[in-house]
């Protein structure tokens, strides 16, 4: 696990009683109640109680971050921006990997030392879900914990809270997510279609926290989509541990064959339920299961965006075996190579692992030569981190840090020129964007792109928070896409003017109405200072 008291500066100002009280239900061990009560709007107090919640990680955590915020909402709590101001802070935590849980654990002893009497820090998400007793030991001075299986229970857990007790709940039976009222804050929205994992990779820890594969109903799936959209997004991202398995769990539709793609069953309810989304992705494709089915019906529904993410993790079979992860790389190829074929101007993402235990460079050269010969668009690559309760965590052959960081540094490398040559293909090209906000002054200023740009977005072939940007003069507003010529490009970005703008009209101090600026860009076309 981990020591939170190894730093000074983790010490507790104002800390809260370190006892432990059961929940309100004594027939389900201090777990509250597994119904879920639909709340009517209604004060918890005379004055609103206002809360804040940070969320950490992956989107898919965001989402429970979102639902979070609704079932306070709906029991009559007032959401602030600032934490400072709040009666509750809530830290939507993360369990990935080492880091992550690293990050987690700052963030909860920051609001614990910052926080002003009176003042509630609840730690939810999935360091919660995983490690929920050593917080519960570790950090008396948190004032309730709650795991990923319960986050629609918030409302309860702070009435329990407001009681006076110290509640701790994790570990309850999975079930599937509610529905809840979606709200759509900017141009682009996640939407989770299942929750939990089937698959047994030995590196993975999420399984045994998240629990087995529970897919959403169609239906409500599109209800989702179709409120975002109706809020004013642009762009819908489906999210889940692995989304080629959605509907898998469930029973099979009358009249389908083997073949067939639940998946893109899926893509099809939804192009036909909200007509007028725009782009519709798909991330966390399992490389095993993404079939012809799924492929075609990318390629002939124009809503969805011709972007694929499918990590990979390595490209060795020797290690893949070790990972318990498909590793048929010829197959791979096979599939890759028919998508691009399906659709020609196909984005591709994926990632890869440095330093697994027994790793080679032989091995890892695998990786290396598997990136030339496919030539990916985006790659990630992340250091080896051995997570506790996993089987890769008790294997032999430990690779030093020093060798898997310089691993990760050769692979980035590599994949830089391969970004920078697949970018310049588009330099002549118009190709729609869609605008998220405008470029900082300080890009600007440093003649990055060498246009004077403006505005920034993305092409379809760019995911946010992982991928490139398109800087560029224009006079659109945030969440439209509008058709930009691309005359110049980065290793990762791309830069150009709107189709029809004249740059003239366009003064240093022009503002976007409605658009928020982005605090990276222009970065990923600077020599490379972390992995991406």
């Amino acid at each position: 696990m981990w020591d939170t008291r190894r730093n000074d500066h983790r010490t507790i100002r104002h800390g809260a009683p370190s006892r432990t009280i059961p929940g309100p239900d004594a027939e389900t061990g201090g777990q509250p109640s597994r119904r879920i009560p639909v709340l009517p709007g209604r004060p918890v107090t005379a004055t609103t109680r206002r809360f804040f919640i940070e969320n950490l990680g992956c989107p898919k955590n965001a989402v429970e971050g979102e639902g979070m915020a609704e079932r306070l909402r709906l029991a009559g709590y007032a959401a602030t921006d600032d934490a400072h101001d709040a009666d509750v802070v809530i830290v939507n935590t993360c369990s990935f990997i080492q880091p992550a849980q690293e990050e987690s654990i700052d963030r909860l002893f920051h609001y614990l030392n910052a926080r002003r009497t009176g003042q509630k820090v609840v730690a939810a998400g999935c360091l919660a879900e995983r490690f929920g007793d050593a917080l519960d030991k570790d950090m008396p001075e948190l004032d309730g914990i709650i795991g990923t299986r319960q986050w629609f229970e918030i409302d309860r857990l702070l009435a329990e809270v407001e009681r006076g007790v110290r509640p701790c709940w994790h570990g309850a039976d999975a079930v599937a997510d509610p529905t809840f009222a979606r709200h759509a804050v900017g141009p682009t929205a996640y939407v989770k279609i299942a929750e939990g994992c089937n698959m047994a990779c030995t590196f993975c820890a999420i399984p045994s926290f998240k629990g087995a594969q529970r897919s959403k109903a169609v239906a409500d799936v599109v209800a989702e989509v179709r409120q975002l959209v109706d809020g004013g997004a642009r762009e819908v991202i489906l999210v889940a541990q692995n989304t080629t398995a959605y509907g898998l769990d469930m029973a099979r539709e009358p009249g389908t064959t083997r073949g067939s793609s639940p998946l893109a069953r899926l893509l099809e309810a939804i192009c036909a339920g909200v007509p007028d989304l725009p782009w519709l992705r798909v991330h966390y494709c399992y490389p095993g299961w993404v079939n012809d089915d799924l492929l075609e019906t990318m390629a002939r529904l124009d809503q969805v965006v011709n972007y694929l993410d499918m990590p990979l993790q390595h490209a060795d079979p020797e290690i893949l075996r070790a990972m318990n992860r498909p590793r048929d790389m010829r197959h791979v190829a096979d599939v890759l190579a028919r998508a691009r074929t399906l659709m020609p101007d196909l984005a591709l993402r994926t990632t890869f692992i440095a330093g697994f235990p027994g790793e080679t460079d032989a091995h890892w050269q695998s990786v290396l030569d598997f990136m030339d010969e496919v030539r990916f668009d985006h790659v990630g690559v992340f250091t080896y981190f051995p997570e506790v309760g996993t089987p890769a965590a008790s294997l032999g052959g430990t690779v030093p840090d020093r060798t898997r960081k310089r691993r990760q540094r050769a692979a980035m490398a590599r994949q830089q020129e391969i970004s920078a040559s697949r970018t310049a293909t588009l330099v002549g090209t118009t190709i729609d964007v869609l605008v998220e906000g405008v470029a900082e002054d300080d890009a600007r200023a440093s003649g990055i792109g060498g246009t004077g740009a403006r505005l920034v977005g993305r092409t379809f072939r760019d995911a946010p928070e992982v991928d490139g940007f398109t800087v560029f003069e224009g006079t659109a507003r945030r969440g439209q896409i509008v058709p930009v010529a691309i005359t110049r490009s980065g290793p990762y970005d791309l830069f150009g003017h709107q189709v029809g703008f004249v740059p003239a009209a366009l003064g240093t101090d022009h503002p976007v109405n409605g658009a928020a600026p982005r605090k990276r860009i222009g970065l990923k076309s600077l020599p490379m200072a972390q992995p991406r």
